[in-house]
């Protein structure tokens, strides 16, 4: 028999999973406790904002206290502005005076974001490694 990857992951698929699901879990266990770490930086942003326009965008105040389940949701507005470019189609309704304060801001204030945003894809990267692991070889 010759050896590859796909008989490697076919003959160790429980081992594979299992390590994938682990490191999962502790993405979202590390995710859940930075978001706790980082609520001060949500509402030291929060007030920069309202010092500047004077109110919360509304996706903040509806979902602000949502816990855990919503706080990426409650961070979309502030996420969506420091990714993206102004005009663009995921910042449609958005006043780009907003978009370019978000921008202008130091890094002290929006680095927490960046870290939420790479802990979120490193968890759906183990996610999808994790069923590809189970799934894939039944296809090939």
């Amino acid at each position: 028999m010759k050896f590859s990857v796909i008989n490697f992951i076919i003959m160790h698929r429980n081992s594979i999973g299992l390590v994938l699901c682990l490191c999962l879990i502790l993405t979202g266990i590390i995710s859940i406790i930075y978001d706790r770490i980082s609520k001060n930086k949500f509402i030291t942003l929060c007030s920069l904002f309202v010092e500047k326009f004077g109110a919360r965008p509304a996706e903040v105040l509806i979902y602000q206290d949502g816990g855990f389940f919503f706080s990426f949701i409650r961070d979309a507005f502030f996420i969506k502005a420091l990714y993206f470019k102004e005009n663009s189609f995921h910042t449609r309704g958005m006043d780009n005076e907003q978009i370019r304060f978000i921008k202008e801001l130091p890094n002290q204030y929006t680095d927490w974001l960046r870290v939420k945003v790479r802990l979120s894809i490193v968890g759906i990267i183990f996610l999808f490694m994790m069923l590809s692991v189970f799934y894939l070889p039944s296809f090939i």
